[in-house]
């Protein structure tokens, strides 16, 4: 019975039409933020402000032993410290930095992929605070009977960011190891790929390091080692 006045019920079917909105509106927000997540990449996962440091230290150590340069980097804070010593006594800006810190770990992780080589950590948290111990090797070490470069790296996390990270006492050409296995590699490319060592070396010593030629290079050089 409906009182003069009162406004007609809405028939069952339009008392839904609120919710079945609330649910399309609910329903592309949750598409909408799926599709940011993928687009972001694996380096900006939704849960990353609840990783551990110690998870964070590890994920970095990961991304570095695949050479995914923009990935690793980018869990380290834009205003992130290169610490110069243990103690972080001494810092200087990661980015941006006359020292080209940045660089320097970009040409490492990109060395060490394209020539077979293993990143190995073991790792220990206290707080924000990570210490790791790295043991890295690769092909041309284990060619050269060379013993893995081994030494010290430490993180700070807060708010899911790396916001100070020491690499030790590393320079830029530390994972070039002994020249001659190197040089060795060179010569053989160049006698059995001849059109492709001018694309792969900028020079007798220095490796090319696009996307395309790291692969290459990653191929070769198992190719290479094995002929011993």
């Amino acid at each position: 019975m409906q009182t003069i006045g009162e406004p007609a019920p809405l028939p069952e079917a339009d008392r839904s039409r609120p919710f079945l909105a609330l649910g399309v509106v609910a329903t592309a927000f949750l598409l909408a933020a799926v599709g940011l997540a993928v687009a972001r990449g694996d380096a900006y996962p939704a849960d990353q402000g609840r990783w551990t440091p110690l998870e964070m230290a590890e994920r970095f150590n990961q991304l570095y032993d695949d050479g995914r340069v923009e990935e690793f980097q980018a869990l380290l804070s834009p205003d992130a410290e290169w610490c110069h010593d243990a103690e972080c006594s001494t810092t200087t800006p990661f980015f941006g930095s006359v020292y080209l810190h940045e660089n320097q770990t970009a040409l490492e992780s990109q060395y060490l992929h394209a020539t077979g080589g293993t990143l190995g950590a073991e790792c220990l948290a206290d707080g924000i605070e990570v210490t790791c111990i790295w043991h890295q090797s690769n092909l041309f070490f284990e060619i050269g009977g060379i013993e893995p470069w081994v030494g010290p790296q430490s993180f700070t996390v807060e708010d899911g960011l790396i916001t100070r990270y020491s690499g030790g006492y590393r320079y830029q050409g530390v994972l070039v190891y002994d020249r001659v296995e190197q040089n060795q590699y060179s010569e053989w490319l160049e006698l059995n790929y001849p059109a492709e060592h001018g694309s792969l070396f900028e020079d007798q010593l220095m490796l090319v390091f696009t996307e395309e030629a790291r692969d290459r290079h990653r191929e070769l050089t198992a190719e290479w080692a094995a002929s011993f």
